[in-house]
């Protein structure tokens, strides 16, 4: 291997995707998100480079391995999305039975404001 043979590249590259790993683990997606531009630019030179195939295929774990934590991380933000809105759109009070047989209602109840005290 020569000056010239990419490897300051493929190393740049590795620092770049174990970081967007550290932010993904921490959910800084604006984080990641920042990273995208270099991510970019180091793409492209490695392109022009020739790099062995044992490099790349290292950097290709690496970028799947984002890959993977990156939609675990969007699963699990639809999945807290998804729980909200249940919880917003769930009726605000619950009929059940009381020992008497007789329904009741448990939780919020609709307050009559044209009641007079």
């Amino acid at each position: 291997m020569g000056l010239f043979d990419g490897r300051g590249t493929v190393d740049a590259f590795k620092v770049l995707l174990d970081k967007e790993k550290a932010l993904i683990l921490r959910g800084d997606i604006d984080g990641v998100a920042r990273l995208a531009k270099e991510k970019e630019r180091l793409l492209a030179k490695l392109g022009r480079l020739r790099i062995e195939r044992s490099m790349l295929t290292n950097l290709r774990h690496r970028a799947e391995r984002n890959n993977r934590l990156l939609r675990a991380s969007a699963r699990g933000f639809r999945a807290v999305q998804d729980q909200l809105r249940r919880l917003t759109d769930a009726p605000a009070t619950l009929k059940t039975y009381g020992q008497d047989g007789q329904t009741a209602q448990l939780g919020k109840t609709a307050r009559d404001f044209n009641k007079r005290a």
